[in-house]
């Protein structure tokens, strides 16, 4: 098995004198599609995965493959892709290629499997995701029968109720942290994927009609106003300031991508609301009924009755972290109040009317993520960019145009990781994709419209950050009360509590406005204050 081989590759290291590494063992599982152990461990700086040879027999009236020890072809067949399906024989110094297309296949740019996608799909569901990733990693096209193999409602249903959330998390989070996330997001839509992917969670019904391509769209709107944006700063000749694609590309990291495509996927998903799984636990304990271990969860307080249906999705659906499902929530929740104060009808058309106070207090609830919050208030003011589920439709018009290609401007200063010529989240707008692929060109006419007004709301989103930095704003949140709580106290006359927070807050607002204010000040503005904010409490 692979553990007992890499055991005896931890004892050759030791003879050698090198460093051994402890071994990490993935368990078979074949309920959960999982049909062989799997060792990992790492030898000189890299991962490796360990696992035997296999060949997979049906018995009689089961679903679920014997998997046996096996010939290097029969296993290359039961291989995800072609390109993954290639040996390298370390005594002859070759690659070995048994299924007669891996080679090929990765020379010519073309993801397939090495036996008919649906039987292939059906040994192992999560392999649908895994040609997605790799489609949208490498700008390589899909076979066309793949793309009719991943709509098929057995694969769809299998992928829904087989594969563990943790391994459909893993294989989202590939993908939105790689070179081309919007390429990624698309494929998933076409493949109608979206219910089994993200929605799985959900109460039945949660998720209104033509959500999917509602999201698409809301994240081809992030990518348009990207992509002017970094054009825009490209233009603006400050060689200090310029980026070479876009600063989605060139300074977030892996996890910024994660959370701002996903903050930026469920826009349209904001307003919901579902009970929270921790007080419906809470509950069922109360009835002495024990949650069992795969219900147990730790999404928000036992006491919070309802939770954003966001969270739920990125907890629940997608088995990510706690902070995932809080920061992308942060970040989409603060861009919506971003939006009304900053882009929005009711917002000064003067940037530079903007108040400290105003766009300070933004920053100190965005804090580090305030740039990613500022981008995407941008975006959720593009045209046909809804809240779904509050009596908000999905305009036709948008869902015709996310059905289409990206309609991003191209980025003018190139780039690495394939950007020249592409967007920021999609690094191979050019790429033919083959059946799942643009179904057409951009010709309804909203393309532009799109692209002109995401160059609009780009400006401001520059013109505010020259704001934040002109009215050295970038490190707010770290700002404190010129008062502890002791003055506080002593000067309003009171013993603490919850008006402590109020008084607090006023008081980093007086700040924000007085930015050369002393702390005698400081103490006067309290005292002016103190029974109007003790007033409001004891209401």
């Amino acid at each position: 098995m692979g553990q007992d081989f890499a055991n005896k590759v931890n004892e050759y290291l030791a003879t050698k004198g090198e460093e051994t590494r402890g071994v990490g063992v993935i368990q078979s599982n074949p309920e959960q599609s999982k049909h062989l152990e799997t060792a990992t461990m790492r030898v000189h700086g890299s991962w490796l995965d360990l696992v035997n040879l296999r060949s997979e027999s049906y018995s009689e009236g089961s679903r679920i493959p014997e998997a046996r020890f096996g010939t290097p072809t029969q296993d290359a067949e039961r291989r995800d892709l072609t390109i993954n399906a290639l040996f390298y024989n370390i005594s002859t110094d070759t690659v070995e290629d048994f299924t007669g297309k891996g080679l090929s296949d990765l020379q010519g740019g073309l993801i397939r499997t090495p036996l008919p996608p649906r039987t292939t799909f059906l040994d192992d569901p999560l392999r649908i995701l895994r040609a997605v990733r790799f489609a949208s990693r490498f700008g390589f096209a899909l076979d066309d029968s793949i793309a009719t193999a991943a709509t098929d409602v057995t694969v769809q249903e299998n992928l829904r109720t087989k594969v563990s959330r943790e391994r459909v998390g893993k294989e989202v989070g590939g993908m939105l942290r790689g070179p081309s996330p919007g390429d990624a997001l698309t494929l998933l839509c076409r493949f109608e994927l979206f219910d089994a992917v993200f929605a799985s969670a959900l109460p039945s019904g949660a998720v209104p009609a033509q959500t999917s391509w509602g999201c698409l769209h809301a994240t081809r709107a992030l990518d348009a106003v990207l992509s002017a944006h970094a054009n825009l700063d490209d233009s603006a000749g400050d060689a200090g300031n310029a980026h070479s694609a876009s600063f989605f590309t060139t300074q977030l990291t892996g996890e910024e991508r994660e959370w701002l495509c996903l903050a930026s996927f469920l826009a349209p998903l904001h307003d919901g609301f579902v009970t929270n799984p921790s007080f419906v636990l809470e509950k069922e304990k109360e009835k002495d009924e024990e949650p069992t271990k795969k219900q147990q969860t730790k999404l928000g307080s036992k006491k919070t009755k309802h939770v954003p249906l966001v969270m739920v999705v990125v907890k629940e659906g997608l088995k990510m972290r706690n902070t995932d499902a809080e920061t992308v929530w942060q970040i989409l929740d603060t861009a919506g109040t971003m939006r009304g104060a900053l882009f929005g009808p009711d917002a000064p058309s003067d940037v530079s009317s903007i108040s400290r106070v105003t766009l300070g207090r933004l920053l100190r609830r965005a804090k580090t993520k305030w740039r990613l919050a500022l981008v995407l208030a941008a975006a959720l003011e593009m045209p046909g960019v809804v809240t779904l589920g509050q009596g908000a439709e999905l305009p036709p018009w948008a869902i015709e145009l996310a059905k289409g290609p990206p309609c991003a401007v191209h980025l003018t200063g190139g780039g690495e990781n394939g950007h020249g010529g592409g967007s920021p989240l999609h690094a191979f707008a050019a790429t033919s994709l083959g059946a799942s692929g643009p179904c057409r060109s951009d010709d309804n006419g909203k393309g532009v419209l799109v692209r002109s007004s995401a160059d609009g709301l780009a400006k401001r989103v520059l013109e505010i950050e020259g704001l934040v930095q002109a009215l050295d704003l970038n490190e707010s949140w770290t700002t404190k009360p010129m008062l502890d709580g002791r003055e506080i106290m002593q000067i309003a006359k009171c013993k603490g509590g919850p008006v402590m927070s109020s008084f607090s807050e006023r008081l980093v607002d007086w700040g924000l406005e007085h930015r050369d204010g002393t702390k005698e000040q400081a103490a006067a503005f309290v005292a002016e204050i103190a029974d109007q904010v003790k007033a409001e409490f004891a209401e």
